[in-house]
């Protein structure tokens, strides 16, 4: 089973079931939206076996600009909090699935292949077959763990490898 206090910061062995589990999210999104046509995705570390992981499904959806209005009100329906525009990048949208104090999933949701929609299927694609990447990445998120228990934190020092790592994965 997912999902993880919103006030604690827990890394956990990666759990086979939680392909699962997001392949029941991805076909609740679907059965919802009916004819509207999207692309969802298995994204983060949840969707990479070597990596341990905090126990939130990451998805990403591409969907057209017309596709959007249906997608949020289906997400809505299911539960998600939508919440907007993502930080400020365009064509970029975000909601999250929690209930009470337990976040289950975490949506960003796209309207263009943009370069981070490339970016984040291409990092997951990378580390899925770049075994000694991904133990790069492992090694990094368990060291931060031992001694972090600020998610924002861990969070920060996370991105800030993974903004040098990239240039390695885009060239994979």
């Amino acid at each position: 089973m997912y999902g993880m206090r919103r006030d604690e910061l827990q890394i956990l062995r990666h759990d086979a079931n939680w392909k699962e589990d997001f392949l029941a999210e991805k076909g609740r999104i679907s059965q919802c939206l009916g004819d509207v046509r999207v692309r969802i995705e298995h994204i983060g570390s949840t969707a990479i076996e070597t990596i341990h992981a905090k126990p939130i499904l990451d998805i990403a959806i591409l969907s057209n600009e017309a596709g959007l209005i249906p997608l949020v009100r289906c997400l809505v329906e299911l539960g998600y909090e939508y919440r907007g525009q993502y930080e400020e990048e365009t064509d970029h949208y975000y909601a999250v699935r929690d209930e009470g104090p337990i976040r289950y999933c975490q949506m960003h949701i796209y309207t263009q292949a943009t370069r981070d929609w490339e970016s984040k299927l291409r990092f997951r694609d990378v580390l899925r077959r770049d075994l000694a990447l991904a133990k790069e990445y492992n090694d990094l998120k368990l060291s931060l763990a031992e001694t972090i228990t600020d998610k924002k934190l861990y969070a920060e020092k996370k991105n800030s490898w993974v903004n040098t790592f990239m240039p390695k994965v885009l060239n994979s």
